[in-house]
């Protein structure tokens, strides 16, 4: 009985993917955000071990795949589009991919359609599954509109493989050329670009939907009741409800404010004015680094309304700054003079340091020299300790400067432990993306000049001014 259905599974898979010839093997070679695979792993390879040549493969796991056993009349599984789609997107993914695509390729489209398992469209992206009437490719980069793929097709030897080079694969141009149906975007998650939050909105229309990712171009999984809702995510004015994963319209709901993001009204009344020099002090609704951000303050001169416990309140939006990184520039009438309070020293968030810390980095490297200036010419001061993290309190030409004792360490060696850091760029045609790879739109280059890095994924880097991301090796950390 289990030969008969193996038989007709076998039939079926004879009907696509017997086409292509075999590519000589290659390196892989890094591209964008994720590594382009250009040769079949090895039987041993790390990646082999855990998608591709075992059991959590479910092509593998019924013969549909080269796992080295001897099928009907003799042969040899070595090539099988679906097997080798399915464990490479296991591989991207870093787990076993969705086991509902256990079919023939011509059924991945409306499979994943009918079970708003991933978004698709029609753009190639990296890392997207390319469905076509009776195949399924990986999309491994998009380079100027051209795609490459990796693939295989269905094909049988007399010969046993022996190893991963004897096994039908191809990287390149793909072999269809008609019959694509569309892209499955399985590493376009709605998860990886949103951003974690946590508060409530109320929701009082009745017909607003709920869909399965931040977009119109989600499907639709039912419409949400009127009421209030926590979400943990959001991406642009869509934000990611907490009770069941689904994401709504944030154009038709309204914000609930919490204790910790209403401005705080309280303290000690005033009315002076302070300069501010540094560019990164932060705005908080209340005095205290436990209030919600509300950006930077720009350098210039402002006045005080209210102080309280070392923070002052200004005049201009009611937010909250910390008065020991500022300076007084007159008196017109002062209650209590904020230079008379005690300085909130307890604070361990970026207010309390401005002047002092600019951020935190992490050293992940052994050998880290210390110097006593910002470059190779000045002496050796011992090294950073590794895995340790340090206070910048001041940075030149791509090296930072220790709070701790003073010495300066460089930068580009360094992981910025508060994700958010500027970086320099020089080059007049640096492209923007809507995402941490090529395989998202261009959204024009940007400006030459010092721009801050809010997220890092991979090589890439998100601004913090547009939320569009940068390829990091063209910049210098600052």
């Amino acid at each position: 009985m289990r030969k008969r259905i193996l038989s007709v599974v076998l039939i079926l898979f004879l009907a696509f993917g017997a086409f292509g010839i075999t590519a000589p093997l290659m390196q892989e070679e890094a591209y964008g955000a994720m590594t382009v695979r250009t040769s079949m792993p090895s039987f041993t390879s790390a990646a082999g071990k855990a998608y591709y040549y075992t059991n959590n493969n479910i092509y593998y796991k019924y013969d549909l795949g080269p796992n080295q056993k001897r099928l009907s009349g003799g042969t040899y599984c070595i090539g099988n589009c679906t097997w080798y789609a399915y464990a490479r997107a296991g591989e991207i993914l870093g787990k076993t991919f969705n086991t509902n695509f256990r079919k023939s390729a011509s059924q991945w489209w409306s499979i994943n359609k009918n079970g708003n398992y991933y978004p698709y469209g029609s753009t190639p992206k990296a890392g997207a599954i390319a469905c076509y009437t009776t195949h399924v490719a990986i999309v491994e980069k998009v380079v100027n509109g051209k795609v490459y793929v990796s693939e295989s097709g269905w094909k049988l030897s007399s010969v046993k493989p022996t190893s991963a080079s004897s096994l039908y694969f191809h990287y390149g141009t793909p072999w269809n050329k008609t019959g694509l149906k569309g892209y499955i975007y399985i590493n376009d998650t709605a998860d990886a670009t949103a951003a974690n939050v946590s508060y409530s909105v109320k929701v009082s229309v009745t017909d607003l939907n709920m869909r399965t990712g931040p977009g119109t171009g989600y499907s639709k999984i039912g419409k949400i009741k009127p009421g209030t809702y926590t979400v943990d995510k959001q991406s642009g004015n869509w934000a990611r409800l907490a009770s069941n994963g689904y994401w709504i319209c944030l154009n038709y709901a309204t914000k609930v404010e919490t204790a910790s993001e209403t401005i705080v009204d309280t303290g000690t009344a005033a009315n002076y004015q302070v300069k501010v020099s540094v560019s990164n002090l932060n705005m908080r609704t209340g005095p205290s680094t436990s209030y919600a951000k509300k950006g930077y303050i720009k350098p210039g001169t402002y006045t005080i309304t209210k102080t309280s416990n070392g923070w002052g309140k200004l005049s201009d939006t009611g937010y909250w700054i910390y008065l020991s990184y500022t300076s007084k520039v007159e008196d017109v009438t002062v209650t209590t003079p904020a230079d008379t309070t005690t300085p909130d020293t307890t604070t361990t968030d970026d207010d309390s340091d401005v002047s002092a810390t600019l951020y935190q980095v992490k050293v992940p490297v052994s050998d880290l020299n210390m110097r006593t200036g910002p470059g190779t010419n000045y002496s050796k001061k011992g090294k950073a300790t590794k895995n340790a993290i340090y206070d910048i309190k001041d940075t030149q030409n791509g090296w930072g400067q220790l709070a701790s004792n003073g010495y300066w360490i460089k930068l580009s060696y360094t992981i910025p432990v508060d994700g958010e850091y500027n970086v320099k760029v020089s080059v007049t045609s640096l492209n923007m993306r809507t995402g941490p790879g090529t395989g998202y739109a261009k959204k024009g280059y940007i400006k030459t000049g010092v721009h801050t890095i809010s997220q890092t994924s991979g090589n890439w880097g998100k601004l913090k001014s547009n939320g569009y991301w940068i390829h990091l090796s063209y910049v210098t950390k600052i």
